[in-house]
């Protein structure tokens, strides 16, 4: 991918220091193997895999390269998530959070990096921390919506 956010030296430094990157083209008319296997429908479309290739995290689109960096590190933090290392994952969580607190990727990072210190801590409280951050700065996301019934923990 050599135009938009992909073209950027910053995402391309980002992406070779974290990532295998994996370049296919696509063919609408006869699908590539690797458009079957991830069910890819339109270009570009961001997957972000583990060493098993198991999926984490997929944007598809172009992105401004803030988002674009937002989602890769979102991305992450999903996969160490997902592996139940939380300590990790709320490291790539706040990552997304100071770094990238303007892109779409944000509300979902806060969300989540509530999510993981629960599990990490078995403390409802940084559930409740996340409710109030995206009831306060993202409001309208769907985050703050999923997040509402935390609202009744006590802090």
């Amino acid at each position: 991918m050599n135009t938009g956010p992909y073209s950027s030296q910053e995402v391309q430094k980002y992406i070779e220091e974290r990532f295998v990157p994996v370049k296919s083209q696509c063919f609408w008319d006869k699908p590539t193997d690797l458009m079957n296997r991830f069910a890819v429908k339109w270009t570009p479309t961001l997957l972000v895999l583990d060493a098993e290739g198991e999926e984490h995290h997929r944007m598809v689109g172009y992105v401004p390269d803030e988002d674009l960096l937002a989602h890769l590190e979102l991305g992450l933090g999903k996969s160490a998530f997902d592996r139940d290392r939380h300590a990790e994952a709320e490291a790539h969580l706040q990552a997304v959070i100071d770094r990238h607190p303007e892109t779409g990727a944000a509300p979902e990072a806060v969300f989540l990096h509530g999510v993981a210190g629960y599990r990490k801590t078995h403390d409802a409280k940084p559930l409740r921390l996340a409710y109030e951050t995206l009831s306060k700065r993202y409001p309208q996301s769907e985050w703050a919506r999923r997040s509402k019934p935390y609202a009744q923990i006590p802090l």
